[in-house]
C-alpha cells in the first residue's frame, strides 16, 4: 500500500469526477473509440474553415513522403526485368542528377540534396514538391520504354498513397494526441486506478513502473456486458464497480481531448467537449449501449451523447469519407468510374463493400452497398454539356455481423498457451547440469520432475511413468487448432490444466499473497512475449523466445527447491511461423466465414461483392489477409471469382473514431437540394446521405421455437419507420403470448445470440411485489392476450402486450384534421373503403390517391383520450413531399373524376419525416408523423380489462455465456 492511498468512506460509492462545463461548450464533437487494447479519439472542430490549398495537408505530406522514397530508391529487377535493370538505373541516375541541377536553387545545394530538400518541406506548401512532380511527369516521354513504364508506375503509386490518405483537415477532423509519452494519437487501454478520493481517477497507458497505482486492469472492454464486474483495490477491502471504471476511462480520454484543444488555440476552439459520439462492438447486446449512455451522461455529466454508430458501421463510413476525398468534384467522378451501372442504368451506379474490422477484442463486420445517383435536373435553355452535375451519394446497410472476443487478443492468447506449453515441456525434459556450486540440485530437480509428471494425465506419461517428451506441446497444439466457432471442448481445458501444473500463471480465486503476485507477473511477462511473437514471426523469420523472460517466468512459478538450470531460457526452441499459423488460423477462418456468410446471405442473386476492406490492429498480420481472401473465394458460395482484399494499414485503429466523427458532422449539416444557379455555372454538387445507413434493420430477429428452426419475426434489411424526435421503429406481430419467449439475433454462418427474454411468471411476480394483493389472471393471459415485438434503431426490443386482434392507436380529436362534408361520405353506415378510394392528396407532386397508393391501407382502431374507440384506415405508403408551405392539399373525387378541395393539413413541427394519412369512421382525415402513437398503459392489469390498450415491456437481455478461455485477463490462464 502506498502513502497516497486513501481508504474510501464505507458509506460512499467510488465514482468518477463529473465534467464541469462552465461558461461555454465546444461547438464540435469528439468521437471516442474505446478499444480492448488501444483507444482513439477524433475531434470535429468547425471553429475555423479549412485552409484553401492545392491539396490538403494530410495528403500533401503523404505525397511528399512517397516522392522522397522514390528519389532515394532505384529500379529493381523485379520491377523492370533483369535485362533492363542496368539501363533503367542509368537513366534514373541521369534524370535525378539533371533535376538536382535544374532545381539546385530550390534544393539548397547539390543534386544529392534534392530528396532531403523535398523532405524538409513536407509540411509546407512550397513549390518544390510540385516542380519535382512536373519534371518527373515530363521526363517520361524522353526515356526508353521500360524506364518510362517504371517511372509512370512509381508516380501512380505516389499519387495513390496520397489520395488514400483521408483529407481530415478538409472535414475539420483532428486525431487527438492521447499518449503524451510517445506523442501518439492512440493510447493503450490498460487502466490504472490512481485515486479514489475525493473522486475516482484513472489513467490509460503503459505502466508507470513506480508502484503508485491502486489497481491495474487490462481488457476492461471484455466486461462491458458484465454488470456485476468489480475491480478489487490493492487494500484487499474495497473494489470499483464496472460503470465507474468506464466513467473514469472515458473521463480520461475526454480530459486529454480538452488538453488537445487548449494546446492549439490558433486552430481549435478552446472549450470543453460536451458532445460525444461513442462507438461500441457491433454484436454487443442493447444493455451495453444503454450502459455506455448512462455512464457518459449520468456519471460524467456530458450534455449530448450519440451512440448511433457501432464499430463496423463507423469503420465503413471512414472508407466512404476517404474515397470521396477533399475535392468532391473529382472524388465523386472517381467513385462513378469505379462503381458499376445498376441494371444498365448509367445514372445509378453502385458498389458492394464488405468491411471486416479485426480489433483487439472483437471482430466487427458490415456489408455496405453505396449507391451513386445522378439526379441532375433539366435546366431549360442550357447548352448540352455546359452544366454541372448533381449527385446523391446514398450508402445502404445490407447487414452487420461479428464475433465478440475474437480479435488480436484471442490470437495472442493462442500463442500464449503454445509458448507456455513449450516452456513446460522444456522444464520436464531438461536435466540439471549440477556442478560444484550445485552438488545436490540435479537430484532435487529430477525429483521435482518425477513428482510433477506423476500429477499429469496418463496421456503425458510413458509406460514406466516417465514424462513423454513433446506431449504437452503436441496436445496443446492439437487443442489450439480446434474450430473456434464452437465451445471449447473438454480436451482443450484438460490440456491447459496439465500445462498449468508445470507453469502456474493462474490467479483467479487465489488469495492476495506473494505467490499470487508472482503468478500474475509471470502471466503478463508471457503475455507480452506472446504479443511480440505474434507480430514479429514471419515465414522466413522464426521468433526466438527471450531467454531472460523465460528464465524469469520459470524462477517465479516453478515450485521446486532448486535453482532453474543455468542457461535454461537460451535452449528453448524458437516459435516458427508454422506454429503461429497452426494456432492462429482457426480464429481467422471463423471470422472469415462469418464475413462470407453475411455477403452470401444478404446479396441478391446476380449481385457481386466488389471489395473487401480489412482493418483493425490485428488485420496488419499478413496471415489475416491471406485467410480472409481464401475463405471468401473458396467453398463459401462466392462464385464471382477472386475478391479484391484491401488492407488498411495507416489508419487501421483510427478508422472507427474518424468514421463516426465524420458521419456525425455530416449528419448535422443535413442534405442539399440541387442549386440551379450553381449547376448552370458548371459546379458539381454532392448530397451525402450518411443517415441512410441507419434506416434498415442490420440483422434478423427471430423467436426461438421448440424445434431447431427459429421463427423469423423481422428480417435483416427491414426498413425502420421514422418517428418524431429522430426515433426509429420496426414492429412485428407474434400472436398469442407464450409463457416464455426468447428473441435471438441470427448470425449468418454462426450461432444465434440471445437478444431478449420474457417470462410471464416474472411479470406476475413483479406486479405482486409492486402492488401487494394484485395478481394477473393466468387464464386470460394464456388464452386472450396477444403480443408483438417493437425494435428501435439501437436494437432495443420491447414486447407489446394487448387484448384483442390488434393494438389500438391513441389519436385524439384535437389533432389537426379535415372532415368530409355531409353528403359526401356515401351510404349510411359509412363505407370507409369506398370513401378512401375517393380521397386524393397533392403536395410537391401532382394529386394521387391518399390511402391506397401502391398498397391498400391497413384497418386500425383509434382511441380518444376518454377511451372512445373508432375504426380507421391508415395508409401504409408515406405521403409525397409537402408543398413549399409544408402542407398537403386533400381532395375528394366524384364518380365522374372531378376533384374538389377539402382543405389543407400541415406536416407536424420539427424535421420532416415520412407522414401517413388516416381516415376514421367519422369521416375525419388526419396526417401523422410516422406511426400514430399506441394507446399505452403503465400497468399490465389494464391489458386484461381494456381491449386494445398496450403494455410495453422491455425485454431483459439474457446473461452472456462466454467461456473462460475467451477472456485473457480474467485470471484463468
Amino acid at each position: 500500500m502506498t502513502d497516497d492511498f486513501t481508504t474510501p468512506a464505507p458509506d460512499r460509492s467510488i465514482r468518477p469526477a463529473r465534467r464541469r462545463i462552465r461558461d461555454r461548450r465546444h461547438g464540435g464533437l469528439a468521437a471516442v473509440d474505446f478499444g480492448t487494447t488501444n483507444s482513439t479519439v477524433t475531434l470535429y472542430d468547425p471553429n475555423l474553415p479549412p485552409p484553401v490549398v492545392p491539396i490538403p495537408a494530410d495528403q500533401r505530406a503523404a505525397l511528399s513522403r512517397a516522392v522522397v522514397r522514390l528519389l532515394r530508391g532505384e529500379p529493381l529487377a523485379e520491377e523492370v526485368g533483369e535485362p533492363s535493370v542496368a539501363q533503367c538505373r542509368a537513366e534514373w541516375e541521369t534524370l535525378r542528377t539533371r533535376l538536382g541541377g535544374e532545381l539546385a536553387g530550390s534544393a539548397g545545394g547539390t543534386p544529392r540534396n534534392l530528396a532531403e530538400a523535398v523532405h524538409a518541406e513536407e509540411s509546407a506548401h512550397h513549390a518544390l514538391l510540385y516542380d519535382v512532380l512536373l519534371a518527373l511527369e515530363a521526363a517520361q516521354a524522353g526515356g526508353t520504354a521500360p524506364f518510362a513504364a517504371w517511372l509512370a508506375d512509381q508516380l501512380h503509386r505516389c499519387y495513390d498513397e496520397a489520395f488514400e490518405t483521408p483529407a481530415l483537415e478538409h472535414y475539420s477532423l483532428f486525431p487527438v494526441r492521447l499518449d503524451n509519452a510517445t506523442d501518439q494519437d492512440e493510447v493503450p487501454s490498460r487502466l490504472d486506478v490512481t485515486a479514489v478520493e475525493p473522486e475516482l481517477r484513472v489513467r490509460l497507458g503503459r505502466p508507470l513502473g513506480d508502484g503508485s497505482t491502486l489497481a491495474t486492469l487490462r481488457g476492461l472492454k471484455h466486461h462491458l456486458d458484465k454488470s456485476d464486474f468489480r475491480l478489487p483495490l490493492r487494500d484487499g477491502t474495497h473494489a470499483v464497480d464496472l460503470e465507474p471504471l468506464l466513467g473514469g476511462a472515458f473521463g480520461f480520454l475526454l480530459d486529454r481531448t480538452d488538453e488537445f484543444t487548449q494546446a492549439h488555440p490558433d486552430r481549435l476552439e478552446d472549450a470543453p467537449i460536451d458532445h460525444v459520439v461513442v462507438t461500441y462492438p457491433t454484436m454487443a447486446p442493447p444493455a451495453v449501449r444503454r450502459r455506455l449512455e448512462h455512464v457518459i451522461t449520468a456519471l460524467l455529466g456530458v450534455g449530448e451523447v450519440d451512440l448511433r454508430y457501432d464499430e463496423a458501421i463507423a469503420a465503413a463510413l471512414f472508407f466512404l469519407m476517404r474515397d470521396l476525398g477533399a475535392n468532391q468534384t473529382t472524388g465523386v467522378e472517381a467513385l462513378r468510374a469505379r462503381f458499376r451501372a445498376k441494371n444498365g442504368d448509367e445514372r445509378h451506379r453502385t458498389e458492394n463493400t464488405l468491411v471486416v474490422d479485426v480489433g483487439g477484442g472483437t471482430t466487427d463486420i458490415a456489408l455496405i452497398t453505396t449507391n451513386l445517383y445522378d439526379q441532375t435536373p433539366e435546366l431549360p435553355g442550357a447548352a448540352p454539356g455546359s452544366t454541372g452535375r448533381y449527385y446523391r451519394l446514398v450508402p445502404k446497410l445490407r447487414g452487420t455481423s461479428g464475433r465478440s472476443r475474437r480479435g488480436g487478443d484471442f490470437l495472442t492468447l493462442q500463442v500464449f498457451h503454445l509458448i507456455k506449453a513449450m516452456i513446460a515441456d522444456h522444464l520436464l525434459t531438461l536435466e540439471h547440469p549440477g556442478g560444484v556450486s550445485f552438488p545436490d540440485e540435479p537430484e532435487t530437480w529430477a525429483d521435482w520432475q518425477h513428482q510433477i509428471t506423476a500429477e499429469l494425465d496418463s496421456t503425458y506419461r510413458t509406460g514406466d511413468g516417465q514424462y513423454q517428451p513433446g506431449s504437452l506441446v503436441a496436445q496443446a497444439r492439437t487443442a489450439l487448432q480446434q474450430d473456434t466457432s464452437v465451445p471449447d471442448p473438454a480436451g482443450g481445458q484438460r490440456s491447459r490444466d496439465n500445462v498449468e501444473r508445470v507453469v502456474g500463471t493462474r490467479t483467479a480465486g487465489r488469495p492476495a499473497t506473494e505467490v499470487t503476485a508472482a503468478r500474475e507477473k509471470a502471466f503478463y511477462q508471457l503475455w507480452d512475449l506472446a504479443e511480440t511473437a505474434k507480430i514479429q514471426v514471419a515465414p522466413d523469420q522464426p521468433f526466438a523466445l527471450r531467454a531472460e523472460v523465460v528464465e524469469d517466468v520459470a524462477r517465479a512459478v516453478v515450485a521446486v527447491p532448486a535453482s532453474v538450470p543455468p542457461g535454461f531460457g537460451s535452449r528453448l526452441p524458437a516459435l516458427t511461423y508454422a506454429d503461429f499459423v497452426a494456432v492462429g488460423e482457426p480464429m481467422l477462418v471463423e471470422i472469415s466465414r462469418l464475413a462470407a456468410a453475411l455477403a452470401r446471405t444478404r446479396l441478391d442473386a446476380g449481385e457481386r461483392l466488389d471489395r473487401v476492406i480489412l482493418t483493425g490492429k490485428a488485420s496488419q498480420l499478413g496471415l489475416a489477409a491471406r485467410v480472409v481472401a481464401r475463405e471468401l473465394t473458396t467453398g463459401q458460395g462466392m462464385d464471382n471469382g477472386p475478391v479484391q482484399v484491401v488492407v488498411e494499414r495507416t489508419y487501421a485503429k483510427n478508422a472507427a473514431s474518424m468514421g463516426a466523427a465524420w458521419a456525425a458532422s455530416m449528419s448535422s449539416l443535413g442534405t442539399s437540394e440541387p442549386d440551379e444557379q450553381l449547376l448552370r455555372q458548371g459546379a458539381t454538387e454532392v448530397s451525402i446521405e450518411v443517415d441512410n445507413l441507419l434506416l434498415d434493420l442490420p440483422c434478423t430477429l427471430s423467436m426461438r421455437g421448440l424445434s431447431d428452426q427459429n421463427r423469423v419475426l423481422l428480417r435483416a434489411g427491414t426498413a425502420f419507420r421514422e418517428q418524431p424526435g429522430g426515433r426509429l421503429r420496426a414492429f412485428a406481430p407474434i400472436g398469442r403470448l407464450p409463457d416464455r419467449l426468447v428473441i435471438v439475433r441470427e448470425v449468418d454462418g454462426g450461432q444465434p445470440l440471445p437478444w431478449g427474454v420474457f417470462r410471464w411468471s416474472d411479470l406476475d411476480v413483479r406486479l405482486g411485489e409492486q402492488t401487494p394483493g394484485v395478481r394477473l389472471d393466468r387464464q386470460v393471459w394464456r388464452n386472450q392476450i396477444n403480443c408483438g415485438i417493437e425494435v428501435d434503431g439501437g436494437l432495443d426490443v420491447n414486447l407489446l402486450l394487448w387484448r384483442d386482434k390488434q393494438p389500438y392507436h391513441l389519436v385524439g380529436r384535437s389533432v389537426p384534421s379535415l372532415r368530409v362534408p355531409e353528403g359526401e361520405e356515401g351510404p349510411d353506415p359509412l363505407d370507409l373503403d369506398r370513401l378512401a378510394g375517393r380521397i386524393h392528396v397533392a403536395g410537391a407532386a401532382p394529386a394521387r390517391p391518399a390511402l391506397g397508393c401502391g398498397e391498400p391501407p391497413g384497418r386500425e382502431r383509434f382511441a380518444d383520450e376518454d377511451g372512445t374507440v373508432r375504426t380507421a384506415l391508415l395508409s401504409r405508403v408515406p405521403l409525397p413531399p409537402p408543398d413549399e408551405d409544408g402542407r398537403w392539399a386533400f381532395l375528394i373525387q366524384d364518380d365522374q373524376g372531378r376533384q374538389r378541395l377539402l382543405g389543407r393539413l400541415p406536416a407536424e413541427p420539427g424535421p420532416l419525416i415520412p407522414h401517413l394519412v388516416s381516415l376514421d369512421a367519422d369521416g375525419v382525415i388526419r396526417v401523422h408523423a410516422g406511426d400514430p402513437p399506441l394507446w399505452t398503459t403503465d400497468s399490465p392489469v389494464d391489458v386484461e380489462h381494456r381491449p386494445g390498450v398496450v403494455y410495453r415491456h422491455p425485454l431483459g437481455t439474457p446473461k452472456a455465456e462466454n467461456d473462460d478461455h475467451d477472456n485473457p485477463f480474467d485470471g484463468t490462464h
